[in-house]
């Protein structure tokens, strides 16, 4: 997830929606953020193994691993991803965010 928190403030740096100077202020915020982080290298492996059977990119992976470990939902606004997931047994493991945010 810090690459993914990483990667959205390079974004919106670049796309001049935030200051670019405010990244690494942004970026170090990260730490004290309310989240549980994990660091943990047998979730490679259940990505790995995961993005193989769905035909799609580790990096996304990675979410629904450690989703299914915990008993949660991933929240994501990566349609393919949801899209990858149709039919499979981990169909209801992820929600677009922008079905949330329409209810």
């Amino acid at each position: 997830m810090a690459a993914d928190l990483g990667n959205a403030l390079w974004r919106k740096a670049r796309q001049g929606e935030i200051n670019q100077g405010d990244t690494g202020t942004s970026a170090a915020y990260l730490s004290r953020a309310p989240i549980q982080w994990a660091d943990d290298p047998a979730l490679a492996g259940e990505a790995v193994r995961l993005a193989l059977a769905l035909n799609h990119p580790v990096y996304g992976c990675f979410y629904l691993a450690l989703a299914r470990r915990v008993g949660a939902v991933v929240v994501t606004a990566d349609a393919h991803f949801f899209n990858a997931l149709a039919g499979t047994e981990h169909e209801g493991a992820v929600v677009l965010l922008g079905e949330l945010v329409e209810k």
